[in-house]
């Protein structure tokens, strides 16, 4: 398994926006399972069901704040942190949040569209919005050195990858698990739809 740890892009601002979005993202995984009524119950009145979207639409949001478990929070928020400061320092945090938004929107549609609007378990988790965040990076900073390592048993392997294989590969896989592994419990379509919307977005402005 490779682990990115680091990005080689500076950042000129400090990433407010990304840290806060962090910050809420964790805050409402410890509150959803210290304070309210767990998980399930969460998930059930503010996960996106598609077939309930006419009555809650609302999850379409809501939905993108909550995370299963601890490992689907870290790798969001890991992720989120490692491209996300580069994305808000370039676009600034207005562009920034609607990216994340909207990445996630349509992340959580596409998921629908791809699986017939059959869904039965509520989607959750940042995936979608993330993934956004990683096309734009990949458009706005394709030869982006990340640092990476590979656990080989007990012995750790560091090198570099340009961000055109890490998020490529990354990207091939999901579409290969999308049609290979569609029971998984991974949204792998709400990956997908949310790294389009941020490719293209960041494409559209790559001349401004």
């Amino acid at each position: 398994m490779i682990i990115p740890y680091r990005d080689e892009t500076p950042s000129f601002k400090f990433p407010y926006l990304t840290l806060t979005l962090i910050s809420v993202n964790v805050i409402l995984y410890f509150f959803t399972f210290f304070k309210l009524e767990g998980i399930d119950s969460v998930t059930a009145n503010l996960g996106f069901l598609p077939r309930k979207i006419i009555e809650q639409p609302y999850t379409i949001i809501t939905s993108i704040f909550l995370h299963a478990n601890l490992l689907h929070l870290i790798s969001n928020m890991w992720f989120l942190w490692l491209f996300g400061d580069n994305i808000e320092d370039r676009y600034g945090r207005i562009q920034f949040l609607l990216i994340f938004l909207l990445a996630g929107i349509i992340g959580n549609f596409t998921h629908a569209l791809f699986t017939f609007w059959r869904v039965e378990i509520p989607l959750i988790g940042a995936s979608g919005a993330v993934a956004g965040i990683m096309g734009s990076y990949l458009v706005r900073f394709p030869k982006a050195r990340i640092r990476c390592v590979f656990i080989l048993i007990f012995y750790p392997i560091f090198f570099r990858l340009r961000a055109y294989w890490f998020i490529g590969i990354w990207i091939m896989w999901e579409f290969i698990a999308a049609y290979t592994t569609p029971n998984d419990n991974i949204a792998h379509w709400a990956h997908i739809g949310g790294f389009a919307f941020g490719f293209i977005w960041a494409y559209g402005r790559k001349g401004k």
